[in-house]
């Protein structure tokens, strides 16, 4: 019998124990390795090289072992972005794996979003069979000559972590613990593993494994004096503003956030946020641009944010001490990122900022009279801010074509304590009452779009008693190939909600050039050359055409009634929906 596996690190809790497998090919001892590390999907879109994987989950289907669970998955974008939305729940990689250098290729784009945003995979691949002859899975069809590549990984090497060929059965366990171990090594991403047709075919009769990875994960604990240096700037600080992107990503970072913020009586602005990452109710809460703030600070504590301002637009004053934390708070692989750091605290975010907040409450310099008056004034700012935001919403109310705010402001309004929110782009965040982690996840900073219905997918098989909505934009779901993540929410029973802010056109491509060219020909003219999709197309259908709800929205009095039925369908009738809401053409 196996030993009992820790669900959060994927490995046994039994260190010294082994475990006997019998098996007849390679391919069933990999299977066998990831049920036993933890790996709970495997996800694919498959091939011909997956010949022996397929035999070998018929053999485990035939044994009654239910994991790795294999969900075929028809299209590379949709495998990979579920296996990212199923981590962002459970903190746990999935197994994706595609065919060959062509899958690989197709997936690539969301495997750049997986490691901008630390997301760890782990990706595999088959190879185009070695051999011509004389090997049992050698090469028996015309594609084995033309998808063969010279060095296949060097595709995607810029954005994995690791990569590696599997080349001989002795190797499988080594070979999958440091895929893994790798893939959770902060910073944590994905990870490349190819595997020859020809090694997957290897008889074997049995395997012996170690029941824990032979890997322990190395931890990050930050140096206490640069922890006190930043308490001492904190505590001397009139104005101290905090700045992050992704300390949600751990519900611990985000209670950390919340202690500091209240220790010290310090704003907190969600820069383009990929997570949710500090309650919008709270008083300490400073919306979503630092802008306004930013030039009177003077201590900036920028927390796990690849981007904490726009140079071009706005800077921290030059009296200002910036302090800069994360696990890699200078993003090593970031060609180039020139946000200076005054001092540079490395280390897990929950745990500076648990340290961070325990030093400031006990600083001898600490002024609490001060932080009492800054708190008023930073709950005053924060209720104006927030009664603004709703006002503009209800002012949009009766505009047509669909106002991006008003269809938020509904949005918002059916999101119940249950509902996760998956959010590429067009839900504006000035509407979104997010109180929770784990509640929110925003687009990654890679820019490739597509990620967010598979990233939705991922999240509801993850968690399925939870209501998932995703907010996209007419050309996010149209890249996320919806035909393939429709099939997919109906095979494997996973309704979730998509709203399509249907807009007609590439708006970040139209506002580039407004802003880059403000007295061009494109502002003169109003006619912008590839920044158009239209005619428009009715998107509602493509669900239904999956036995999913659909409808499309173009009053405003339609919206809230919409969204309704809508979610009707999906927590009673636990079909999928989709709402094509046709908004404003900038």
């Amino acid at each position: 019998m196996m030993e009992r596996i820790d669900k959060k690190s994927g490995a046994s809790t039994d260190r010294g124990a082994r475990v006997t497998a019998k098996v007849e090919t390679v391919a069933q001892a990999f299977l066998e390795l990831l049920s036993l590390r933890g790996v709970d999907y495997f996800l694919a879109n498959p091939g011909t090289d997956f010949a022996s994987i397929v035999d070998g989950f018929a053999l485990r289907q035939e044994q009654g072992k239910h994991s790795p669970r294999p969900l075929a998955i028809p299209h590379e974008v949709v495998v990979v972005s579920m296996a990212h939305g199923y981590y962002l729940v459970t903190g746990r990689p999935q197994a994706a794996m595609v065919h060959v250098g062509v899958g690989t290729a197709n997936g690539l784009g969301a495997i750049m979003t997986a490691s901008r945003a630390r997301v760890p995979v782990l990706f595999g691949a088959g190879r185009t069979p070695i051999t011509e002859e004389g090997e049992l899975g050698c090469r028996s069809g015309y594609i084995h000559w033309g998808q063969e590549c010279f060095d296949q990984a060097g595709v995607l090497r810029e954005f994995v972590k690791w990569d590696y060929e599997l080349r001989t059965a002795s190797q499988l366990e080594v070979v999958v613990d440091r895929a893994l171990s790798m893939a959770m090594s902060e910073p944590r991403g994905p990870v490349y593993l190819t595997l020859p047709r020809e090694v997957l075919a290897l008889p074997l009769e049995e395997v012996e494994f170690q029941a824990q990875s032979r890997f322990d994960l190395p931890t990050f604990h930050p140096d206490p004096t640069k922890v006190e240096q930043a308490a001492d700037l904190l505590a001397d600080s009139e104005f101290p503003l905090i700045i992050t992107s992704s300390v949600g990503r751990t519900s611990e970072g985000v209670r950390a956030l919340v202690d500091l913020a209240e220790a010290g009586g310090i704003g907190v602005v969600s820069f383009n946020p990929d997570t949710m990452n500090f309650p919008t109710d709270h008083p300490c809460h400073q919306g979503f641009l630092p802008d306004r703030l930013l030039p009177r600070a003077d201590v900036v504590l920028v927390i796990d944010c690849d981007v904490p301002w726009y140079p071009n637009h706005v800077k921290p004053r030059e009296s200002a001490a910036v302090v800069q934390v994360g696990i890699d708070p200078l993003y090593s692989r970031y060609p180039i990122r020139g946000f200076r750091s005054d001092l540079t605290v490395q280390g897990e975010p929950a745990v500076v900022l648990t340290e961070l907040a325990r030093a400031l409450a006990r600083h001898p310099g600490r002024d609490g009279e001060g932080i009492r008056e800054r708190k008023a004034q930073l709950r005053d700012m924060h209720d104006e801010m927030w009664r603004q935001w709703k006002e503009s919403a209800i002012k949009a109310a009766a505009e047509c074509p669909l106002d991006f705010e008003w269809v938020s402001y509904q949005v918002n309004r059916i999101l119940g304590e249950d509902t996760v929110l998956v959010n590429e782009y067009d839900m504006h965040l000035t509407q979104l009452e997010s109180r929770h982690p784990g509640s929110y996840f925003g687009t990654p900073h890679a820019g490739y779009l597509g990620w967010g219905v598979g990233a939705a997918l991922g999240i509801k098989l993850a968690s399925p008693a939870k209501t998932v909505v995703v907010t996209v934009g007419d050309g996010s779901y149209m890249f996320s190939v919806p035909s393939a993540c429709h099939f997919t929410s109906s095979a494997y029973q996973l309704p979730i909600l998509v709203v399509v802010y249907n807009n007609q056109c590439w708006n970040a491509v139209k506002r580039a050039a407004r802003t880059l060219h403000p007295k061009g020909w494109s502002a003169r003219t109003n006619e912008y050359p590839l920044g158009e999709l239209q005619p428009t197309a009715h998107f509602e259908k493509i669900c239904e055409a999956f036995g999913g709800y659909g409808e499309r929205v173009e009053t405003p009095d339609q919206v809230e009634p919409a969204l309704h039925r809508a979610l009707h369908a999906v927590k009673n009738e636990k079909r999928q929906a989709v709402l094509n809401m046709v908004c404003k053409h900038p």
